[in-house]
């Protein structure tokens, strides 16, 4: 059984779906039985849309498909192989000169489908970016910091919705980002699965 990294978008504290993870989880296991396929969910980081699933299956496009239906919502699948060379290339990345009340936050972005990144993309008010590969994007994303230093609540430009838009826009289908912390725990998570 192979253990695979799973993003959901739009799954999280600030979407439409106030569901509890266990349940969520839960009813997405029952409809992957429905499909019928081996696929499923064995693990989740908070309520993020970030998943860890367990299936005999090799071809991550599948698997996607698959979540994507049972999820219902769209989702890219990474093999913790490909998640932990990005999280390498990202955590060694410098982040950008600093800016007055700005507090700079790495993460990734990757490709749920269209194109493959192919180029630089160039700063947004959201973030600063830098390639990593054709399926993920490495991110600086600015936080906006109150003057007592913690972040912003009123003043987040978008959040990782937002980074996650431009670069959409930029390479054209959909990309989900996420904070470099949350991805590592992610595959911490996974790595459990199979110690």
């Amino acid at each position: 059984m192979g253990i695979y990294i799973a993003l959901g978008v739009g799954i999280g504290n600030f979407s439409s779906r106030r569901k509890k993870m266990d349940d969520y989880v839960r009813e997405t296991n029952q409809r992957l039985v429905l499909l019928p396929t081996p696929t499923r969910v064995v693990d989740w980081f908070h309520s993020t849309g970030n998943f860890v699933v367990q299936t005999p299956k090799n071809n991550r496009w599948d698997i996607a498909n698959e979540l994507s239906l049972a999820l219902g919502v769209p989702c890219t699948v990474l093999t913790r192989d490909e998640v932990t060379s990005c999280i390498t290339i990202a955590d060694k990345a410098s982040c950008p000169p600093p800016e007055t009340g700005v507090r700079w936050t790495k993460g990734i972005a990757f490709k749920v489908k269209g194109r493959a990144c192919t180029m630089d993309l160039g700063p947004t008010i959201h973030a600063v970016f830098f390639r990593i590969n054709g399926y993920a994007v490495g991110v600086n994303k600015r936080d906006r910091l109150m003057d007592s230093g913690a972040p912003h609540k009123d003043n987040r430009t978008g959040g990782w919705g937002g980074v996650s838009d431009d670069v959409s826009k930029a390479f054209g289908g959909m990309w989900t980002a996420r904070s470099l912390a949350r991805i590592e725990n992610l595959v911490e998570i996974a790595n459990k699965r199979i110690a």
